[in-house]
C-alpha cells in the first residue's frame, strides 16, 4: 500500500520538474538587406509586464564563429548578441532585452522574447532597431515580430523583412 501511495506522488511531481527545465537561451539580431523607412514606431511601454535581463543570469556566447561570420558578410550587420540562462515554465514571463544608450524610455535595440514550454518550445519575438533625432526622440523603428516553433539545441532562423534573428535553445 505505501508503494502505491509513493508511486502517486512521483507521477504528480514529475510532470512539473519537467515543466520548470534550466535552458540556455542565445539570441543573434542582424541586418541584411537596408533598413526600412516605413516601419511603425516602438510603443512607449514596450517592456510592459516583462522582466528585465538580469546581469547574473547573461552567459558568455558560444556561438561566436556565426556572429563573426555574419559580421564579415557584406551587406549584413550584427546588431545584438546576448546568451542568458532562463527558466522555461507554463507561467514565466517574457523577458526584456534592450543594447545601446536609454533615449528617453527607448534603446537603439529593444525587444521581448517569450518562450512556452511543450513538446516542441514555442517563442514569441518582437525586436525594434530604432533611430533617433539630434534631440533623443524617436523617429522611426523598424520591427520584427513572429512566433515559432523550437526544437532544443537547434538554431532556428527568423527572417522578417530587413532583420534576421538566431535563435539557440540548449538544456542546461
Amino acid at each position: 500500500m505505501p508503494v502505491r501511495w509513493l508511486l502517486w506522488l512521483l507521477v504528480l511531481c514529475v510532470p512539473s520538474a519537467f515543466a520548470e527545465a534550466l535552458y540556455r537561451v542565445e539570441v543573434l539580431l542582424f541586418r541584411h538587406d537596408a533598413p526600412l523607412l516605413a516601419s511603425q514606431r516602438a510603443p512607449s511601454g514596450w517592456a510592459k509586464g516583462t522582466q528585465m535581463l538580469e546581469r547574473n543570469a547573461e552567459r558568455q556566447p558560444m556561438l561566436d564563429a556565426i556572429a563573426e561570420r555574419l559580421s564579415a558578410e557584406p551587406g549584413y550587420q550584427l546588431l545584438l548578441h546576448r546568451a542568458w540562462r532562463q527558466q522555461i515554465s507554463d507561467d514565466g514571463k517574457a523577458i526584456a532585452l534592450h543594447q545601446g544608450p536609454r533615449h528617453f524610455e527607448h534603446y537603439p535595440i529593444q525587444g521581448v522574447l517569450k518562450i512556452s514550454p511543450g513538446r516542441y518550445m514555442r517563442t514569441d519575438v518582437t525586436f525594434w532597431v530604432n533611430r533617433f533625432g539630434d534631440y533623443g526622440q524617436l523617429l522611426a523603428s523598424e520591427r520584427l515580430t513572429q512566433r515559432v516553433r523550437l526544437v532544443p539545441g537547434r538554431l532556428t532562423y527568423i527572417d522578417h523583412d530587413s532583420l534576421g534573428l538566431l535563435i539557440e535553445l540548449k538544456r542546461l
